[in-house]
């Protein structure tokens, strides 16, 4: 395992997220959620292989409730969670105890806002609620998950923000594109990936794919001929691309299964960096990938 070193703690750089364990959520997801000895599964093999940060959300359905039973005997775990901007206004110290409740724990390594509106209106008394919060130790970081490119640089300039959630992946390479991750580095600030697999669409059969989506089909075609030309699986690639170039990043997965996390541990242990001619070639192909394939909200 691969681990990142923010601020002395030794976080995991494969980091487990669990929308799947309280919502049915995914493009390719035809199991639904898994049973709350399925989730004992997956949390006990991540974590005995090394993997200590744990991402998750109270807007994901029952997944803090379900997360936090899997977790109760763990040492020296990283676990994250997400508040909506209206819930984090209306009660920020109320709704983080519930969290803390669900999970059966003291304290949030950090509490990210679920959404970026409050970064184009922030409020002293925004700053208020996060200063409460940490001197309070319910929390250690601040962070938001943003969608937009303007929703970065809010979050780049917000100093009570650490954490950036950002999506990446093949298809959607603006963080590559604007030079986020060296942006955040040089701000002292911690990014954290999601969306590697697009919801599963990039692992999809194109045979398979929705019809509001088969615009995705010729970018799905020239993933396979890429894959097959190079001997490498869509999930290997997929993978590869992102960890190659979020060096000091966090990287954010989902499974349904204990087979799916074993597949992504095994193939996140036996990935290779790629260089910089597969970077430019592989980033060349999908330059020009409509927002409408890339971003999930306009599905």
């Amino acid at each position: 395992m691969k681990y990142i070193n923010f601020n002395g703690d030794k976080i995991s750089k494969l980091s487990l997220g669990t929308v799947q364990f309280g919502l049915d959520y995914g493009i390719a997801n035809n199991s639904g959620k898994p049973s709350q000895k399925s989730v004992n599964k997956i949390v006990n093999y991540l974590y005995n292989n090394g993997l200590n940060c744990f991402d998750t959300a109270q807007a994901y359905g029952n997944s803090e409730e379900v997360i936090g039973p899997a977790l109760k005997t763990k040492d020296d775990i990283y676990l994250i969670s997400k508040l909506k901007s209206d819930t984090f206004t209306s009660n920020a110290i109320e709704n983080v105890n519930k969290s803390l409740e669900n999970l059966k724990v003291d304290s949030l390594y950090a509490l990210l806002l679920h959404d970026s509106g409050l970064l184009y209106n922030w409020k002293n008394e925004y700053s208020a609620f996060v200063d409460i919060l940490i001197n309070s130790k319910k929390i250690k970081y601040f962070g938001v998950s943003i969608y937009s490119s303007n929703d970065f640089m809010l979050a780049l300039e917000n100093e009570k923000i650490q954490f950036i959630q950002i999506p990446f992946n093949l298809f959607d390479q603006r963080a590559l594109k604007e030079n986020w991750f060296q942006k955040a580095k040089e701000c002292g600030k911690i990014i954290f990936v999601r969306s590697i697999f697009l919801q599963g669409l990039l692992l999809m059969d194109k045979d398979s794919i929705p019809k509001n989506l088969e615009n995705s089909r010729k970018y799905l075609e020239k993933l396979d001929f890429y894959c097959l030309k190079h001997n490498i699986s869509k999930n290997e690639l997929a993978l590869s691309f992102v960890d190659t170039i979020a060096k000091d990043s966090l990287l954010l997965f989902g499974c349904d299964n204990l087979i799916q996390a074993e597949e992504n541990l095994k193939n996140y242990s036996s990935l290779k960096a790629l260089n910089e001619d597969d970077i430019l070639e592989i980033s060349s192909m999908f330059l020009d990938v409509d927002e409408n394939i890339y971003n999930p909200t306009k599905w």
